[in-house]
């Protein structure tokens, strides 16, 4: 058995046309503001014909008319992250993973800050297998926002993955503590707890329970093993 992919735990995730892009940053705006807006990222100031063009293009999936969009952008200003991490989502769900990886490591050296775009380089780093890559960026997503339940889960799948158990029992402890109702990391935690030895029966049911209550499918190799022991 193996833990919920993290593909799959973003697939509703990967429908949704992008956030409504952010406004130049004012003058005098107060501090705390601009800070928000660090970790966020903004696009480039009057590119917003073109921000709303890319974004109904990406919820439509046209890849080619979003990515021609953004560059666009980006030849506007060259040195905006998000336009970059933006780019990176276009070519993370048109498949071009290398391509995607890049862009998106050239949005966190531009404003480190951008938590989500951390996440993304781990994900795609992740697919790509390129395993302690995708822990950095997790790890750093994990620190720019502790209180990122998806980024714990997510940390504890890569983690696990090589093999660090009890980090990956953790991260996920984590994640459900943050969000008790976060249905893919209850799953995982009660595979953890199968792979125990002994195996720690009890608390995987009670995992596998809650998940099967928040709308997880049942899982046949699951359940044969919480019968068998």
């Amino acid at each position: 058995m193996s833990f919920v992919s993290v593909k799959a735990d973003d697939k509703k995730a990967s429908k949704k046309t992008p956030p409504t892009p952010a406004q130049a940053v004012k003058e005098n705006q107060p501090t705390a503001e601009l800070a928000d807006q660090k970790k966020t990222g903004q696009l480039p100031a009057l590119t917003s014909g073109l921000a709303d063009q890319a974004a109904t293009a990406f919820g439509k999936q046209d890849w080619k008319t979003a990515r021609k969009c953004y560059q666009e952008m980006l030849a506007i200003d060259p040195q905006n992250a998000l336009t970059y991490a933006n780019l990176g989502a276009v070519e993370q769900q048109s498949g071009r993973l290398k391509e995607a990886q890049s862009f998106f490591e050239s949005a966190v050296s531009l404003n480190p800050q951008l938590q989500q775009t951390w996440t993304a380089l781990g994900l795609v780093s992740y697919e790509k297998g390129d395993l302690y890559h995708a822990v950095h960026a997790l790890s750093r997503a994990v620190h720019e926002d502790p209180t990122d339940a998806k980024a714990h889960n997510y940390l504890a799948v890569v983690v696990k993955k090589l093999g660090w158990r009890e980090a990956a029992e953790s991260e996920l402890q984590r994640a459900i503590e943050l969000n008790p109702q976060y249905t893919n990391a209850h799953f995982n935690l009660a595979l953890m707890y199968l792979e125990r030895t002994p195996p720690a029966i009890e608390l995987a049911k009670r995992h596998y329970d809650k998940a099967l209550a928040l709308g997880a499918p049942k899982d046949e190799l699951m359940e044969e093993k919480l019968k068998s022991e």
